[in-house]
């Protein structure tokens, strides 16, 4: 007999649960049932219910938007579990399920749920971890969803791939410092921008207008998008006092591997999906971490990082900062291909040093180990 005490007790997200706070969940679940081909959740609706399947099997479906074609995302059977991110996030439900037989499943209500999260802080990082591999679900998606992918910007390419229009969107709504190179056969245009806004076409000394109105016309053609990388003001490039400096090296270090990750992010996903992706990450983890308010990240129109460590860096700060990190990969991984061969690790040794003294990748690492079923 499937047992749902037994089932909770083995799944992440409640493995840090003491028995009775566990067994006083067990006792909120719900009985419910649904028909063959009864929709249970919907994509973009408000997330109130997490479910537990006690028998039968559902199929986790997503669309593209501009075909109105339906993607199967993956199959889950007695056992497994969903609706459990729009809970945590507060965002909508990211896909639809429906019933692929009858189904027999235990529901937890969302005022339960969050009584479960007030009342385990300890849940955190398993929680992070639980939602890194929901997350990356769409990246391993069946042969079928390999085709939404193809809908995604990516630095490079081709236009027979992604129109010349849609690449001038994507970098005014991405907010583009920087310039979009794209070459056929002898020829090469050059589209330079700042902060979002077109400043010049450099193509065969052409005037702007003539130069877009024949590369408009190109149908075939590779583009690279090439990212300033982003420099903070000389105000804050300035020293602080020798007192605060003293105390705070990894607080300054810290920072400088942040935008450095950060960066990369951009010129992966765009600025703007990248702040998405940090403000998402800082709203659900901010609730657990009184240090996160010292943590100040903007990518968008450029790419700012300041961290105040108060009194100094601790061991909360880099346990925080993995955490952060390691969900805002996941989020950008969602809808992007290759996130999963990102490295922890920095370009700079000096760096490197003070992340393997701080024992930052363990943290990281543990949200691999935590998502294991």
């Amino acid at each position: 007999m499937f047992d749902s005490l037994d089932h909770l007790s083995n799944i992440p997200l409640f493995k840090s649960i003491p028995g009775d706070e566990l067994k006083s969940i067990n006792d909120a679940l719900q009985d419910v049932k649904f028909n063959k081909g009864d929709v249970i959740i919907s994509e973009g609706e408000v997330g109130d219910s997490f479910y537990l399947i006690k028998s039968g099997r559902v199929k986790v479906v997503g669309e593209l938007k501009d075909e109105g074609e339906e993607i199967v995302l993956s199959y889950l059977t007695k056992g497994d579990y969903f609706g459990e991110m729009s809970l945590i996030t507060g965002e909508p439900r990211s896909a639809t399920v429906i019933a692929e037989t009858d189904l027999q499943l235990w529901q937890l209500d969302k005022k339960d749920f969050d009584a479960l999260m007030l009342n385990n802080p300890a849940i955190t990082v398993s929680l992070t971890h639980m939602l890194s591999q929901r997350l990356r679900m769409a990246n391993k998606a069946r042969e079928t969803s390999e085709r939404y992918y193809k809908h995604k910007i990516s630095p490079r390419g081709s236009l027979q791939e992604v129109e010349l229009v849609k690449l001038l969107k994507y970098a005014e709504e991405n907010s583009l410092t920087g310039k979009i190179s794209i070459i056929r056969e002898k020829q090469q245009a050059i589209f330079h921008y700042k902060k979002g806004q077109l400043e010049e076409i450099d193509f065969e000394e052409k005037d702007e207008n003539e130069a877009m109105d024949e590369l408009l016309q190109w149908e075939s053609g590779e583009f690279v998008i090439e990212p300033s990388v982003f420099k903070i003001s000389e105000q804050e490039q300035e020293p602080p006092p020798e007192d605060i400096l003293k105390k705070n090296v990894a607080c300054k270090i810290f920072e400088q591997y942040l935008k450095e990750k950060l960066v990369g992010f951009v010129r992966i996903s765009g600025a703007r999906s990248t702040q998405s992706a940090i403000n998402k990450s800082l709203h659900v983890f901010k609730e657990y971490f009184d240090v996160a308010d010292d943590f100040h990240i903007k990518t968008v129109p450029s790419v700012e990082v300041k961290i105040m460590a108060r009194p100094e860096w601790s061991e909360k700060h880099t346990l925080f900062l993995a955490i952060l990190l390691r969900d805002v990969v996941s989020t950008l991984g969602r809808d992007l291909v290759g996130m999963d061969f990102w490295q922890v690790y920095s370009e700079e040794e000096q760096i490197n040093e003070l992340l393997k003294e701080h024992n930052f990748s363990m943290y990281f690492e543990q949200a691999a180990d935590f998502a294991q079923i």
